[in-house]
């Protein structure tokens, strides 16, 4: 099969996007055995925060049946209409592989999300994406727009990486999804690992098999300070602290209460601990029921939280 269409166009003329230098930065045999160890890791860590989840609670259904409003609309055909033209761009180019890169990704599912009615998959989806803002944020901060030479191209990139940050904060502050707990952090472990799973299992081979720098798996970027061997260690270092920081940081600041969903973080109330004396032995019971309108109003007692 011909992919000129695909990795045709990608030279080494931008320095560590291909070529020797790239390729020979660490060996093979080190990238698969970090392949292989991590991907092994990040696996753990999604199962595990995975089953000591919490039930996705949705919003009322009134909610749930509301037409999209026309600022929904806006991003997304805006964020539709970038993304295809950057594909054109990425075709025009012949290096449609870089279509793959995780900013792209993260693109059609926020286009997605913004088309879709919220379910407990959407939800799910939306939660693991505000993990990956790491994508748009390093994208301000490290800009690599040298190989971008058609007109509007570089213009483009801007664009599409300011919304990748700003259609989270409009979903954050219609309360389209609901969101967790900000001190529950399980929601960031999958993100986060999910993202690191997604560079190491797939990325990595495909940079090493066809010797193209794919979200920079095969060589450290030109601006990376952790330059070295060790750089794509480091990276899973850095970013499994960054990500948090920004998903939790972006949550705090724009999400409004519509976001938090009340059944899910606390609109719970213990009802009273009942001890049954002893009649075969002494047995301590304790339950707990959700909180109604008339609870609230009656005699306070210490919240906890119910997981269904």
């Amino acid at each position: 099969m011909d992919w000129d269409w695909a990795v045709g166009g990608i030279t080494a003329e931008i320095p560590r996007t291909t070529g020797p230098e790239c390729i020979n930065y660490m060996t093979d045999r080190r990238r698969w055995t970090e392949t292989a160890l991590l991907s092994v890791l990040f696996i753990y860590i999604m199962h595990s925060s995975w089953k000591r989840m919490a039930p996705i609670r949705l919003p009322p259904p009134h909610e749930i049946q509301k037409s999209h409003s026309p600022m929904r609309l806006f991003l997304l055909i805006s964020m539709s209409l970038i993304f295809g033209i950057e594909m054109g761009f990425k075709l025009a180019g012949r290096s449609m592989i870089f279509a793959l890169n995780p900013c792209h990704v993260q693109t059609c599912l926020q286009i997605y999300l913004l088309a879709a009615k919220p379910t407990k998959t959407t939800t799910a989806l939306f939660r693991i994406q505000m993990s990956n803002l790491n994508g748009p944020f390093l994208a301000f901060l490290f800009p690599e727009v040298e190989g971008r030479t058609y007109p509007f191209e570089q213009a483009t990139y801007w664009i599409q990486h300011a919304l990748l940050y700003i259609i989270p904060i409009y979903i954050l502050r219609s309360g389209a999804y609901t969101i967790e707990d900000t001190k529950d952090f399980k929601w960031c472990k999958i993100g986060t690992s999910f993202m690191l799973f997604y560079h190491f299992l797939l990325l990595s081979p495909l940079s090493i098999l066809t010797g193209i720098n794919l979200d920079h798996m095969l060589c450290a970027a030109m601006s990376d300070p952790f330059q070295g061997q060790n750089y794509r260690l480091f990276a899973c270092c850095h970013q499994a602290l960054l990500c948090p920081i920004l998903s939790k940081g972006t949550m705090l600041l724009f999400a409004s209460r519509k976001s938090y969903n009340s059944h899910e973080i606390g609109v719970h109330q213990a009802v009273s601990c009942e001890d049954f004396r002893e009649q075969s032995g002494t047995e301590h019971v304790m339950y707990q029921e959700y909180a109604t309108p008339e609870s609230l109003t009656a005699e306070y007692t210490m919240p906890t939280t119910k997981i269904d």
